[in-house]
């Protein structure tokens, strides 16, 4: 449903000029899309930061243990907050798709995106 039509016996009643018509509207959820993607995309990239700065702090550990667990921990928090970005990612592009709909045949092949895919 787009947009409240009201009619008088079968007729359309048209809206005066000038009165705001308030709402969320498309403009709203264009701003959510454009913030979420921004956050998804930084967030990516942060975490493939600290994927790559553990990297090099194991490599330039040179044997010393401590700083080698220190490394391996921020390599493996790295790669949960990936994992957890990406479920996030694909929980927000499922209740997307339930609560705006999916457009397109709904079926495989990409054919029924979300909102929010890029």
């Amino acid at each position: 449903m787009k947009e409240l039509a009201l009619t008088m016996n079968g007729s359309p009643i048209p809206v005066p000029s000038g009165i705001p018509s308030g709402g969320f509207g498309t403009s709203g959820i264009g701003i959510i899309q454009v913030a979420l993607t921004i956050l998804f995309v930084l967030a990516d990239v942060a975490a493939l930061a600290f994927v790559i700065f553990a990297g090099i702090q194991w490599t330039m550990s040179g044997g010393d243990k401590q700083k080698i667990q220190s490394a391996r921990n921020r390599l493996i928090y790295s790669i949960v907050g990936l994992i957890v970005i990406s479920a996030s990612f694909f929980i927000i592009q499922i209740v997307s798709t339930l609560i705006f709909g999916g457009g397109g045949n709904g079926g495989g092949g990409g054919g029924g995106r979300g909102r929010f895919w890029f």
